[in-house]
Order: C-alpha cells, then structure tokens, then sequence
C-alpha cells in the first residue's frame, strides 16, 4: 500500500485550493452547451415556464425555444425541426396567433394581416385636393397613436406645367421633416416623405401634409397613397 507523506499531501492540496479558486473567479456556465434534452426555467410552484433545447412539437424533434405563461398556456415559440417546419410565432392568452412568420414562403410575417390602402382611381390620375398658395397650406391630416419613432408618407404628387411646388410634414404648423420634399414643373409621379416624431409610445398624434406654390402659376396637387410607421 502507499503511503502519502506530508510534503506530497501538501501539494495536492495546494493544487486543490488553486483550481477552486480558479472555479470562483470563472464565469457561472461560461462554457455550457445543450447537445441533448432542454433547460428547464421553472417558477417555485414548479411550472415551467421556458425551455430552450429540445422542446415538445407534436412528434417531432424540435430545436429552440418555447416561453409559457405561468398558468401553462404557450405565450412565444422560436424553434425550427430537422423537416424545416419551425416558426417564430407569440400567442395571446386564448392561444390564438397575434404574430408570426411566413415560413412557407420564406417571406415576411403570416399574421397580422395588414390593412392596404384604396382611392377611386380618378383620385390618382388628378388628386383632387390642390393649392396655388406661396404658403405651406395643409391639405391632409393623418390621425394615428405612435407606435414607431417615424411616420412615412407615400404621395401622388402633380404639377403643372411651368409650375413647382414643395411638400412638407408638420404638427400644428410646425415641420416635422428636416426640410420640404421639391416637387418639379410637370411632375405626375410618387414621392415618399419621412419625418422623426418625438413623443410618448400610443400618444395621440395628427400630423398635416402641407403644400405650396414656389413658382409658376398653375396648381399643386397632392394625395396620400398611404401612410404608415417606419423604424428607425
């Protein structure tokens, strides 16, 4: 049998003292990795509410993550399968789908639907609303709650001939864009304005189209196509 004497048992203790406080210093799972099964996030009344890993998909294998709410109602999942029939989705406490991804086609979101705008047609051969004004004068408000720090605008822009013109966005009279959108002589074309509105997310918002005359003596026309938030 050995024996350790008490220079090699010193050593190792050393050693041991060293590598424990190695493990102190190191950062908690800084090198984990899931290959098999899941992590398993639970409340202390045991539900689980979020599993990254392998998660439940019908009978198949399915990879990422699954976040519920406490009463154990599914409320996000991110997750792909070996077949490619994952999906990013969220779901509201009925389980019904309030956003996902189009993953048949590979191209921007399944739901929600999104509303498209329409005019009569005779609206976008001629706008009806116009100004001969050298004043910026409005000629549509846009009434909406704020939900992204930009609002776009897609014209129908007209001109006539000889005649310029310049459009702006602007809040009780003061501009919201940098500077106005030039409208050139004899223009029949689509123009998108953007402007950065600063105020507090769902605020009530109404925003003008204003338009004026800056040369010639025939009218500026003006529709809004549509309009809608942008990112930043």
């Amino acid at each position: 049998m050995k024996v350790n004497h008490t220079e090699n048992l010193m050593t190792r203790l050393i050693a041991a003292e060293r590598r424990i406080a190695a493990l102190e210093r190191a950062r908690p799972m800084a090198g984990a990795s899931i290959s098999e099964g899941n992590l398993d996030v639970r409340t202390p009344d045991g539900s689980s509410i979020m599993r990254a890993g392998v998660i439940p998909y019908g009978s198949e294998t399915a990879f990422g993550v699954e976040v519920r709410r406490q009463s154990g109602g599914l409320q996000a999942r991110f997750f792909d399968t070996v077949d490619g029939n994952g999906y990013a989705a969220i779901f509201d406490e009925q389980g019904s789908t309030i956003f996902s991804e189009d993953t048949f086609s590979g191209f921007g979101i399944a739901t929600p639907y999104l509303q498209v705008a329409a005019m009569p047609y005779s609206s976008v051969l001629s706008p009806p609303q116009s100004t001969t004004s050298a004043t910026f004068t409005p000629l549509h408000r846009l009434h909406f709650q704020l939900q992204q720090p930009w609002l776009r605008t897609h014209l129908i822009c007209q001109t006539d001939a000889s005649t310029t013109g310049e459009v702006q966005l602007a809040n009780a009279g003061i501009p919201l864009t940098t500077s106005p959108l030039t409208l050139d002589a004899s223009l029949n074309a689509y123009k998108t304005v953007d402007a950065r509105i600063v105020d507090g997310q769902r605020s009530f918002q109404y925003v003008d189209v204003e338009v004026r005359r800056t040369g010639g003596a025939g009218g500026v026309r003006v529709a809004v196509a549509f309009a809608s938030g942008r990112q930043s």
